[in-house]
């Protein structure tokens, strides 16, 4: 199955499911207010956390409501994601979901949030390890980015084929090595994407209000659109479904 082929199942997929992919991405809605009371800041559409604040502008309680709104946000995201999943799963394999599936969103969330929070740790200790180095910049982002790449196609691993935890990250490994030609035209979508809404909003609004403005469209309609687009990939390594 060509590349080609599957960008039409995406948009196939997201124009027949857009309300219940709407619906399972609200959670990004919730979570952008959410994000907004964490040490960051906006760039390029998306949200990024200024490691250099933490440790030094926090006190203790600040830093526990930072922790406590960053566990909510990421059990959001992975519940989003899980929903979108099993969306286009059903639609893709022709079967309806049963109630032994919708009850699998909460594990396959839970497993979700452990594996990005796992993730995320190992980041975060890289990056505050290598801030204090300087290196913060650049081997910290090159591990960062690392990291993101090897459990890109772990929660398609999770829902559709219903991997556990380590299962999922080799799975994921395995089909970027196997689909290489589609991870990087996936990421030269995503980048193409996030970089024109971005820009779009600059180009007719003021800055400030054109970052939030990104930020959101971002979430409720390219992300969930990548993240569709992500499970064609992924199914398409399935040589009987066309």
């Amino acid at each position: 199955m060509s590349f080609t082929v599957v960008l039409q199942h995406a948009f196939q997929s997201y124009r027949r499911n857009w309300r219940l992919i709407s619906f399972f991405s609200l959670p990004f809605a919730i979570m952008f207010p959410l994000s907004l009371l964490l040490p960051n800041f906006i760039s390029l559409g998306g949200i990024f956390l200024r490691y250099g604040s933490i440790g030094t502008d926090l006190s203790s309680l600040e830093a526990g409501f930072v922790v406590g709104v960053f566990l909510i946000s990421l059990a959001l995201f992975s519940f989003a994601l899980v929903g979108i999943n099993l969306i286009i799963k059903s639609q893709r394999t022709l079967i309806r979901l049963t109630h032994y599936e919708k009850e699998k969103i909460e594990v396959h969330t839970l497993q979700l949030f452990t594996l990005f929070l796992s993730v995320f740790v190992l980041s975060f200790i890289a990056n505050l390890f290598l801030y204090d180095t300087g290196l913060a910049s650049s081997f910290g982002l090159l591990f960062s980015l690392l990291l993101s790449l090897a459990i890109l196609f772990a929660p398609q691993a999770m829902v559709i084929e219903e991997s556990g935890l380590s299962a999922s990250i080799r799975r994921s490994l395995s089909l970027s090595f196997l689909k290489f030609p589609y991870l990087i035209a996936f990421l030269a979508i995503a980048c193409f994407l996030v970089l024109f809404v971005s820009f779009f909003f600059l180009l007719f609004a003021d800055f400030r209000i054109a970052r939030f403005l990104a930020v959101i469209v971002n979430a409720l309609l390219v992300l969930p659109f990548l993240e569709v687009l992500k499970t064609q990939i992924y199914l398409s390594k399935y040589t009987l479904l066309k």
